[in-house]
Formats: structure tokens, C-alpha cells, sequence
């Protein structure tokens, strides 16, 4: 499973995605920012506040921390050199490209300005196709997950879902009408389920993955979603990044009940993306410029990782492989690597040389990782080697 999304309201250009309605603690503003006379004009509305929820959430004080998990260490690749390459040419057909997910020696790009996806070489990065047209019916796609031989993109504004063959790249089935999607902001794939995560309507509907038929759709009470903006599975339980919450929710994968929910004491300030790995699920921040680990098993927390060492600036998108964790930081130009293990920085990548331009997705497979830069229309290959 491959899961992937972006946040886009730091781009220098005109992103055409709706703003979800404003949420019951007045936060998440979500902006497209016009690049005029070749000055972009970087605009920021963010209220932090976390909601009290009602009893029975989990709120776990930043005293009340698991034990470090020891982890996997870093591939000998990670701290070796990188070579960097720069996708960019009129074949690509990128249009604003988002989101980037990596399986089965392929990797999907999302292209938010261009309605389209493209899919290119996971080893060389050589352009093999590029989907789009009235049959794909892309509106915005702005992330994706692959398995089961489909890739399914998401569609804020059209409140859909594109579902494609994985190996022909062909539409299989669009879910629109009948599913309730409501700006579905993130997807992830549990066994046969898909999860969306609507944003507007402080939800995630569950989809029969092999059937595209809808099961059910979660939210209310105890759920505490607000602005659910991330998804990842760890086992049987799917994670729940919730922006406008500053709280993460754990629900059964396979039933979609409920868990716990984690809010004061972790750290979080606009959570948008989550990654897991070593034991642990790790949750960026884009408000507070840091990230919090948690224990997958008991939900405590581990560690935040904050101080100018790691380089975050408005840290979008985050991808693990090889006992190293590499965020993309949109504001800053850069991607910092970090390992794993320790939650130590291993380096951050920035400068003329990587050529970084609002990078707001990210893939790791083995010791390629891909970096979408949504203002420059390219894509960056890193190749570590050991």
C-alpha cells in the first residue's frame, strides 16, 4: 500500500481547489497565492486552537511519553552521496504536480493544474504515459494510493474518486454520485477497503476496494475528525490526521470503529501528513514547523522533533524507506533527512543544485526519492548510494 497527498496552499500559483467550510474551531484556511509580475505573494491565515472533545478522548500529557523504539538504521545508502535529477520537459506534461506514490518499479505523479496523472519509470525516471481526458474525469487530483493492481486518485473539487488499472493505466470506474464524498483531501488502502478522508464534512467513507461499492462513512460524536487531512494504515488500524483539530484519531481498519483520539500534549499544530515506520507513525505539523512520533502499539508519545538543525519550513509531505524518514518542506525549498531510529538529522538538501521549487509531495523506494516541486511544473530525482 502507497499513500500520498499534498498541502497546497503555499503555491506561487493559482491552485483551484475549493476552501472546505470553515470548522467548529475556526482553523484550517487553506489559500492558492497568484505568482504577479513574478513576485509570489505568500499568505499564511492560520488560528491554532484545539477544540475540548467530549469524554472518553484520550488526551495524553507531554510527561506521559513511550520509551524511544530502537528502530531500524539507516541503509548505508542514507548518508552517502546523492545525484540529483530533474524531470521537467513538455513529455512529462506536469501541471502542477502534487502528490507522487512509488510501487511495483513505477511511480505515479498527480498533476493538480493539469487534471491529469503521469506515470513514469520508478528506476529512471523516463516518461512511460500520461493519463487524462473525459475518461479519467481528473478534477484537481491531489493524491493518490496504490494496491490490488489499481491505483485510485483522488478529485477534490468534483467530490470523486478515479479508480485505474495499474498496469494499462486504463479507468476502471469513477465513484462520484451516491458516495458523499466531500473534498476528499486523502486516501489509503487496507486490504480490500479504500478510506477517503472528506474534509468538508469531518468524515472518512469506507469504499469495497475490489467492488468500488460504498460500505459506510464514519464521523460524529466521539470521532472527533475535523478537517481530516491524512491517512495512514499500520496493521489493522488506520490513522487520521485531523487539521483542523490539531488531533489525530485511531480507528479499526477494518471496521472503521473507533480507538482513541490524541490531542493535548502531543504537539500537533495543523497536522497534514503522516508516515509509518520503525514502530512508530509520525505526524507533520505544517503550522509549528515539527513533527511528533508515536508509539504505533500504545499511542503515547515519543518525541517532537523541532529546532533549526532539521530545516522544517512549512513541512508538507513526508516519505520512510531504509530506516530514514526525508520531509519536504514547501517554504524552504529543501528536504530534510532523518533517521528513523533516533529521529536525529542526517542532512538537509537546499541550494541551486536540487533545484527545489514549493516541493509539496514526496516517494521513497529503496535509495530512490522523488520530490514534486508544485511551483516549478518538475519533478527531482534523488539517488542516494552508499
Amino acid at each position: 500500500m502507497v499513500n500520498s497527498g499534498y498541502s497546497p496552499r503555499h503555491s506561487a500559483r493559482t491552485v483551484a481547489i475549493p476552501v472546505p467550510a470553515a470548522r467548529r474551531g475556526g482553523r484550517r484556511l487553506q489559500f492558492g497565492i497568484v505568482a504577479v509580475a513574478g513576485i509570489a505573494l505568500l499568505a499564511i491565515v492560520i488560528g491554532l486552537a484545539v477544540a475540548s472533545g467530549p469524554g472518553g478522548q484520550v488526551r495524553v500529557q507531554t510527561s506521559q511519553t513511550a520509551k524511544p523504539a530502537a528502530g531500524a538504521a539507516p541503509a548505508a545508502y542514507a548518508t552517502g552521496p546523492v545525484s540529483v535529477r530533474r524531470l521537467a520537459s513538455r513529455r512529462y506534461h506536469f501541471g502542477g504536480p502534487t502528490a507522487a506514490a512509488a510501487a511495483g518499479g513505477t511511480l505515479w505523479v498527480t498533476s493538480v493544474l493539469g487534471d491529469s496523472v503521469t506515470r513514469l519509470s520508478g528506476k529512471s525516471g523516463a516518461h512511460a504515459a500520461n493519463f487524462r481526458g473525459s475518461g479519467y474525469s481528473f478534477d484537481g487530483p491531489n493524491s493518490l494510493t496504490i494496491g490490488n493492481g489499481r491505483v485510485w486518485v483522488a478529485n477534490v473539487p468534483a467530490n470523486s474518486v478515479t479508480e485505474l488499472n495499474e498496469s494499462t493505466g486504463a479507468p476502471v470506474r469513477i465513484l462520484s454520485t451516491g458516495y458523499g464524498f466531500s473534498s476528499p483531501y486523502a486516501l489509503a488502502l487496507a486490504g480490500s477497503r479504500l478510506w477517503v478522508a472528506d474534509a468538508a464534512s469531518n468524515s472518512v467513507t469506507e469504499v469495497n476496494a475490489a467492488t468500488g461499492a460504498r460500505i459506510r462513512a464514519v464521523g460524529g460524536g466521539r470521532y472527533q475528525l475535523d478537517n481530516p487531512y491524512a491517512l495512514a494504515v499500520a496493521g489493522a488500524d488506520l490513522w487520521v490526521a485531523n487539521s483542523g483539530g490539531n488531533s489525530v484519531t485511531r480507528l479499526d481498519a477494518t471496521s472503521g470503529a473507533w480507538l482513541a483520539s490524541y490531542a493535548a500534549g502531543y504537539g500537533f499544530s495543523d497536522p497534514v501528513a503522516l508516515a509509518v515506520t520503525g514502530g512508530s507513525l509520525w505526524v507533520v505539523n505544517e503550522a509549528s514547523d515539527t513533527i511528533s512520533q508515536l508509539s504505533l502499539s500504545s499511542g503515547k508519545l515519543v518525541r517532537v522533533l523541532r529546532g533549526r538543525q532539521y530545516g522544517f519550513d512549512d513541512p508538507a509531505a513526508i516519505a520512510a524507506s531504509g530506516g530514514a524518514l526525508w520531509v519536504a518542506n514547501a517554504l524552504g525549498n529543501s528536504v530534510t533527512e532523518i533517521a528513523a531510529g533516533t529521529g536525529r538529522v542526517i542532512r538537509v538538501l537546499s541550494g541551486p543544485r536540487f533545484r527545489f521549487h514549493d516541493p509539496t509531495g514526496i516517494a521513497a523506494a529503496g535509495p530512490t526519492v522523488w520530490v514534486t516541486n508544485l511551483s516549478g511544473n518538475s519533478v527531482t530525482r534523488l539517488r542516494l548510494r552508499a
